[in-house]
């Protein structure tokens, strides 16, 4: 039973969150700090949902999907909501056009359908389709999402008496050559759309052949009062190991019901996380797996973000005036040897590179950067991929500051940076930005007012956001 708000309470905006297929794992992107909280809840109830299309998110190609109106598709792996591919459609004349997915077709009760689409300005309208073969048996209308961010398109149809389904998709309105992503097909019968499932994830099995049959999800109920712990992992693009989340190394889940805040994943590419938990007698349970992404930070001014690691809160976005060299040591020792003209000679890794950074900074974040700058302990240095400058772990030593023009003007910060290794993540606690017992002994006069205006202890401990 939801909990009456305490309308004295601070008011809390929940965010968009984002599932595991079995529904164990939710991660809510922290836009403000650029990080990710995570709540994990083994005490969610296992879900079965089943898809009913048979290529969901184009696994391999466009098999089982179809034209709709003037436009071409193709296969592409630039974006995508699930997987590695989505279709994109480009009109090839200003009208209706879009795309439509074989299912298992359906002869009575109520067709579910959920479509993830990205779309740009000046789409006009839209509609989602309920076809047998090619004749169209239903068209709903849907408002538009907001231009270039993934959205859920739903809708729902109850067949009458001599109907069949077998296609469903949708349509969109726009001008000549303009194009957009669909992904993430679902299609399923009864009352309640269920998140996303296709074979290809975890915990959900294809029927048949995979990216060509039904998919289903066959989530094993856990044993939430046995769980004392979960470890959280992330893994980055590009290979390597799954790296531990900070504070989730483990964290604690007392009863199934744990939180956890990641602010290093890299930006502006998906990672995947990994929940794993442990139980009292020391066994570990089926992992839990999704994938986020953390936006970058967009082009020009305040796109780098300089991370705090021990104080996320203080964290800061920049604007990066001059990139240093790079100077990397070549680590090589020499010994003459006696009636060779040449040393012997031994090379190790080369060390981590050494530079400095200067950064401007507006008027209003002086105070926040200088903090930033000066505190002792290891900062994290983070910009948009197609920069091509690693994240970085950096000491920072030597800090000026220069007055641009005048006392009321923005700053230039230089310093000198030394390159280290990722901080120990084991045993930390979890350091969510603004936000600990002190903050909520501020906010609240008492226990009774926190339990009216949170769900759930994991909502305690993150203030809403999960």
């Amino acid at each position: 039973m939801p909990m009456i708000v305490d309308p004295s309470a601070p008011q809390i905006v929940q965010p968009d969150r984002i599932l595991s297929p079995d529904g164990y794992l939710a991660a809510t992107v922290d836009d403000l700090w650029a990080g990710v909280v995570l709540a994990y809840d083994a005490a969610t109830p296992a879900d079965t949902a089943q898809n009913l299309v048979l290529n969901p998110s184009l696994g391999v190609d466009l098999a089982d999907t179809q034209n709709v109106g003037s436009l071409t598709r193709s296969r592409v792996t630039s974006d995508a909501r699930y997987g590695a591919s989505s279709v994109q459609h480009t009109h090839t004349a200003t009208g209706s056009a879009g795309s439509t997915w074989t299912i298992s077709a359906v002869s009575s009760g109520t067709v579910q359908i959920g479509v993830w689409i990205k779309v740009p300005a000046g789409v006009t309208s839209g509609l989602l389709v309920w076809r047998s073969g090619t004749t169209t048996i239903k068209t709903s209308a849907f408002a538009l999402p907001a231009a270039g961010t993934w959205a859920r398109i739903t809708g729902a149809y109850t067949l009458t008496a001599g109907q069949s389904c077998d296609r469903v998709g949708l349509t969109l309105n726009c001008p000549s050559g303009t194009t957009w992503l669909a992904d993430g097909c679902m299609a399923e019968t009864g009352a309640e759309l269920h998140p996303y499932v296709d074979g290809d994830q975890p915990g959900c099995v294809w029927d048949g052949a995979a990216n060509a049959s039904m998919s289903r999800r066959v989530t094993t109920p856990m044993n939430p009062g046995s769980i004392l712990k979960v470890r959280i992992l992330r893994q980055d693009p590009g290979g390597g190991d799954p790296v531990p989340v900070r504070s989730g190394d483990p964290a604690w889940a007392l009863g199934g019901v744990g939180s956890a805040y990641d602010h290093e994943a890299p930006l502006g590419v998906a990672v995947i996380y990994t929940a794993t938990p442990i139980y009292s007698d020391g066994t570990i349970g089926t992992p839990s797996s999704l994938a986020v992404t953390v936006p970058a930070p967009k082009r020009g001014p305040g796109d780098v973000w300089i991370k705090s690691i021990d104080e996320p809160g203080i964290s800061a976005r920049v604007t990066v005036t001059q990139w240093p060299q790079l100077t990397w040591g070549a680590r090589i020792d020499t010994a003459d040897v006696a009636g060779s003209p040449f040393p012997a000679a031994s090379q190790d890794v080369y060390g981590a590179p050494a530079s400095s950074i200067t950064i401007d900074t507006e008027a209003a974040a002086i105070e926040t950067v200088q903090r930033l700058l000066t505190t002792p302990g290891v900062l994290l240095v983070q910009t948009r991929p197609d920069y091509h400058r690693p994240d970085q772990y950096v000491l920072v030593g030597n800090v000026q500051q220069q007055i641009n023009s005048t006392p009321t003007e923005p700053r230039t910060y230089t310093a000198d940076l030394t390159q280290v290794g990722r901080p120990d993540t084991a045993g930390q606690p979890m350091r969510i930005p603004g936000w600990s017992w002190d903050d909520l002994a501020r906010s609240f006069a008492s226990w009774d007012a926190v339990e009216a205006s949170y769900e759930s202890w994991a909502s305690v401990a993150t203030n809403g956001i999960t």
